[in-house]
């Protein structure tokens, strides 16, 4: 599988480049590198001008912020795009057991998401955490707060409090190691290549 990333020389691009056995930086302009997927890891804005680029080539986005879905929508039309905030084995399992969690909850328990980030991170809240605010919001629970830090070298975790009279559950996803997101996305790329043509939401 030949892997073409845009966002290589960043944290995540440059561990998924160290893990994918054949892949190929996608320079700011000019030909996108002969390839069998892409991985976009770059931002909002690079991921409109790689739509702009590219065509029928599969499209692995994880980039968050506001993306051009309308743009994405459109490629989506000629190759299978999946749109994934987060490619750890955790949070799909994670958003799987709110959906079944949610509506089990009594009236009057307050929800509320918490994420916790490195002091890099510029997107603030994660796209993970919206994700998951989204979650619960179609499982039933309507729009609930979100809340960010930003601090230190944290690699992710994402936190949904769930809180009634005299008692609190918490469903929690740690990423204790950043190589689990270039070994997802790898996996999901893979996952990818044998996908209908359409805009994939997970």
């Amino acid at each position: 599988m030949k892997i073409a990333i845009q966002g290589a020389t960043g944290k995540l691009g440059s561990l998924i480049t160290q893990h994918a056995s054949e892949i190929f930086p996608i320079p700011r302009t000019g030909n996108i590198p002969i390839c069998d997927v892409m991985i976009d890891v770059s931002s909002a804005l690079g991921t409109k001008d790689l739509l702009s680029r590219a065509q029928g080539i599969p499209l692995l986005v994880g980039t968050t912020g506001e993306l051009p879905y309308a743009d994405l929508e459109k490629y989506a039309q000629t190759a299978p795009v999946a749109v994934v905030p987060n490619f750890s084995v955790g949070v799909p399992l994670m958003l799987e057991l709110l959906e079944k969690a949610i509506p089990m909850l009594p009236t009057g328990w307050d929800i509320e998401v918490m994420e916790v980030h490195h002091n890099q991170k510029k997107d603030s809240p994660s796209g993970t955490a919206n994700r998951i605010a989204k979650t619960i919001s179609n499982a039933g629970a309507g729009e609930v707060p979100v809340h960010a830090l930003r601090v230190g070298d944290t690699f992710g975790e994402h936190t949904v409090w769930m809180c009634g009279p005299g008692e609190r559950l918490e469903i929690k996803h740690v990423a204790t190691n950043r190589s689990v997101f270039a070994i997802g996305a790898i996996r999901w790329a893979k996952w990818l290549l044998s996908q209908p043509n359409g805009l994939i939401l997970p």
